[in-house]
């Protein structure tokens, strides 16, 4: 079963799952500006580089590595093996003179380390010799208390010692047989157990008979040792840090503090004990070896079951996550791209440089340039630096180093192209107002087609047919694609582009084809709709001639008509004219002879 040293650690898995969420509504926005943007299956090819996959996979590898690290702080363990341990040894109680004097120097010099601090030392070595034995300690000055009861916890004994100060007890002096007999009541009382009193102090002001409870303490078999701290040629008590304000009595005057060896002697010789001076370089060794000399005691058989931390499990997982989240970038991997694991689609061309000389270049953009081998020492300074200024987006810094590196060594290529590729992108952002430094930047780059550095000379032509592409010069961008191939036929970036500018202008020229025969098309209709207007208009003057004749005869048949008429008329009149002169019987017109020939 597993549990945990700290549980409310686990609390903070809740950040990992809010860093997931935030991540995922980072995506979802980022998706929702590409599509504000244009067609996103357009701009993936704009980005041939850039994995789709990998910034996911990196962020679940970086949430994992941190719930590991959360994990890790909070310590899994299993339940161990029961074990079960014999117990011997004998009950040491300590006891601690914590009175105003104890902050005096241990040393002849006024500045050394404090009693207190040495005595601090000294037992906290003491006790991480005391193998299987119980310790228990007492604080005094005027009056005397048990800080920490019998324990075999170790731990828990240094911990309370490190917490002793001279504020512990407010009664002063120093009632070292007061301490006595608190640790004499303080013993467990088990039959047959061996027990010893340590007193670590430096005897001054001594309040009570010391040596007579010493004595006492050994007739009831307790062994009393004693550790003497402090010089026999005194020393001032301070009361701060500065070692300027010195402890002064009821007269004014400074008091000073010296160690009492004559009566620590005593108390010791009473108690069946032994004497050391806590100055002594020896001196935790022979305590040490004192209380071994003392008969352990058979505290019977303990079982325990150490817990197995599983915690470093947790820590190498978080590492090697770490490992792998910095080695992969968010780029496709570049060994991996002949396998087309993933439908890339149509290389495309960048309208701008997106990455710098010391960014990490962002498809399609150059790589990054570092200066050569053989620059100058300044030089590769400016270089640096403006590289990490070009990393943070700052152009116009950027481009004041790389003006430095070329004071340095105005012959310098890498700085030439540093400097021209960030004039390009300060130029970028407005590229009207800032024409003349396009120019500037794009002359530089014509220049640098021909520089000594392989590199220089490929990347400058790369980015010249970038730069021809955004003005809308195929021809000149595919010419830039060309050389940076002559330069270096491995280049995949400018390969791509070259094909995609290729197929631009088969395209142009295939419209321009559709085009022509289209025209050729409209010619061809507009002639024959001229030809159908001419006919149309030959039919209609054929009509108007026709019907102009048609009226012409009509009208030479009405002229006819009317002189027939008017000749019809006039033999019409004559012959009337004669039928009634001959009724009126004119001989001149034959009447006279028509009636001599009838009688009537």
């Amino acid at each position: 079963m597993v549990n945990f040293a700290n549980p409310r650690l686990l609390y903070l898995l809740a950040v990992v799952v809010l860093f997931a969420l935030l991540y995922w509504r980072m995506r979802y926005l980022r998706r929702r500006r590409i599509a504000r943007f244009g067609n996103p299956s357009v701009l993936e090819s704009l980005m041939p580089d850039v994995s789709k996959y990998l910034p996911a996979v990196k962020m679940v590898v970086a949430l994992i590595a941190v719930a590991s690290m959360i994990v890790m702080l909070a310590r899994p363990r299993t339940k161990g093996k029961v074990t079960e341990e014999e117990m011997s040894g004998i009950e040491v109680m300590i006891a601690v003179d914590v009175s105003n004097s104890m902050l005096a120097s241990s040393t002849d010099d006024p500045r050394g380390i404090s009693r207190l601090q040495r005595a601090k030392h000294v037992l906290n070595s003491l006790i991480g010799k005391l193998d299987n034995d119980r310790v228990g300690l007492i604080v005094f000055a005027g009056d005397a208390f048990t800080q920490l009861p019998l324990t075999p916890d170790f731990v828990s004994a240094k911990l309370y010692l490190n917490e002793i100060s001279t504020g512990m007890v407010e009664n002063q002096g120093t009632d070292i047989g007061s301490a006595i007999q608190v640790a004499m009541n303080s013993f467990s009382g088990m039959k047959d157990v061996e027990r010893a009193i340590v007193v670590i102090t430096d005897a001054e002001d001594q309040i009570g008979d010391a040596v007579s409870v010493a004595d006492a303490a050994r007739n009831e078999g307790i062994e009393v040792d004693v550790i003497g701290l402090g010089s026999g040629k005194g020393a001032q008590i301070p009361l701060d840090r500065s070692f300027t304000n010195w402890l002064k009595d009821e007269n004014g005057q400074v008091v000073t503090t010296y160690l009492n060896e004559q009566l620590a002697q005593e108390i010791a010789a009473a108690g069946g004990g032994v004497y050391i001076n806590g100055a002594s370089a020896t001196a935790l060794n022979e305590l040490a070896e004192r209380l071994d000399e003392i008969k352990k005691t058979n505290f019977g058989k303990i079982n325990y079951s150490a817990n197995d931390e599983q915690f470093p499990v947790f820590a190498w997982i978080a590492l090697l996550l770490v490992i792998i989240d910095c080695i992969f970038s968010n780029r496709k991997i570049g060994f991996l791209r002949k396998y087309n694991f993933f439908s890339r689609g149509a290389a495309v061309v960048a309208l701008l440089l997106a990455g710098g000389v010391a960014a990490s270049a962002q498809a399609p953009s150059a790589p990054a340039l570092q200066y050569p081998d053989n620059s100058l020492r300044p030089e590769r300074k400016f270089i640096r630096e403006g590289n990490e200024e070009f990393r943070q987006g700052h152009y116009r810094e950027a481009e004041i180093l790389y003006a430095r590196a070329l004071n340095a060594n105005p012959t310098s290529e890498v700085g030439l192209y540093n400097q021209a590729l960030t004039r390009l992108k300060l130029a970028g952002a407005d590229a009207e107002a800032n024409q003349e430094l396009k120019q500037n930047a794009v002359q530089a780059m014509e220049a640098l087609v021909k520089a000594q550095n392989p590199t220089v000379a490929e990347y400058a032509a790369y980015n010249l047919g970038n730069v021809a592409f955004e003005a809308g010069q195929l021809q000149a961008a595919l010419e830039g694609y060309k050389q940076a191939l002559r330069v270096n036929p491995r280049n995949e970036m400018a390969r791509e582009n070259y094909r995609f500018v290729e197929k631009q202008l088969q395209n142009q020229d295939q419209n321009q084809d559709q085009n022509q025969d289209q025209n050729q098309d409209q010619d061809q209709n507009q002639n024959q709709q001229q030809q159908q207007q001419d006919q149309q208009q030959q039919q209609n003057q054929n009509q108007q001639q026709q019907q102009q004749q048609n009226q012409d005869r009509q009208q030479q048949e009405q002229n006819i008509s009317q002189s027939n008429r008017d000749q019809i008329l006039n033999a019409v009149e004559k012959k009337d004219a004669a039928a009634r002169a001959r009724a009126k019987g004119d001989p001149s017109k034959g009447g006279g002879q028509r009636s001599r020939g009838r009688n009537w």
